[in-house]
């Protein structure tokens, strides 16, 4: 014999009688919303049923380092709020490698660059480098081969032969960050003796750290006009 659920509802003036299992009750707990976008938070606050009191229970902490903002909105209360942030990098500059010390061989790196010569601020420049890598191998040979030095200085040759046939540097033109505008990023190709490619661009680490610190700063400045009462941390 099964055992008999009853619930009891008071309905109005009446109380009602219900056979079988009661709904479940769901107790509030934390909301957590993680890697969203950089304006995700100004985009919560924003809000019409964000409420003061709650604002003077809140904190936002912010990282330039690690490209974040997170806000905690209704410390005390049981379903506070999580809004976790972050600036992230665009893919199509991720998948350059740039400054990461990847290897390609040259003919990896010109089929590479030949499948997004779109984002090369001048296509010409970008064929160009395909073809100058493809043959940088023949080159090379035939420069020794054409050397009189008997200490045999292979890595001398290897950058005249550079020097000769590569752009000291190129640009591409991309967002550095998704949902961004585009900027130009300088990259030089560096070769090893064994003519494997480097990606390189000491300007690429300021551009990001400029590029996200402006970011940062914008949704900062939009958080303190809508709540100066919020309490704002730097991590």
């Amino acid at each position: 014999m099964s055992d008999l659920k009853i619930s009891v509802v008071a309905e109005g003036n009446e109380v009602v009688v219900r056979q079988g299992a009661a709904a479940e009750i769901h107790q509030p707990g934390e909301v957590k919303v993680s890697n969203v976008t950089i304006g995700a938070v100004v985009e919560f606050l924003s809000k019409k049923d964000v409420e003061e009191g709650v604002i003077l229970d809140s904190v936002l902490v912010y990282s330039y380092d690690r490209l974040t903002m997170d806000l905690s909105y209704g410390l005390s209360v049981k379903n506070t709020y999580l809004i976790s942030s972050i600036i992230e990098l665009n893919p199509d500059l991720e998948a350059f490698n740039i400054n990461t010390g990847k290897r390609y061989s040259s003919f990896e790196l010109a089929d590479f660059i030949k499948m997004n010569r779109h984002l090369f601020e001048s296509k010409s420049v970008a064929m160009e480098l395909v073809s100058a890598l493809k043959n940088i191998k023949a080159n090379v040979n035939k420069a020794i081969e054409a050397s009189r030095d008997d200490r045999g200085n292979k890595r001398a040759l290897i950058d005249q032969v550079v020097e000769s046939n590569i752009p000291e540097v190129f640009n591409i033109e991309l967002p550095v960050f998704k949902g961004c505008g585009k900027v130009v990023v300088p990259i030089e190709v560096v070769l090893d003796e064994s003519l494997d490619c480097m990606l390189l661009s000491p300007d690429l680490k300021q551009i990001v750290a400029e590029e996200s610190k402006i970011l940062i700063d914008n949704e900062l400045d939009k958080v303190k006009e809508m709540h100066p009462q919020l309490r704002i941390y730097q991590k």
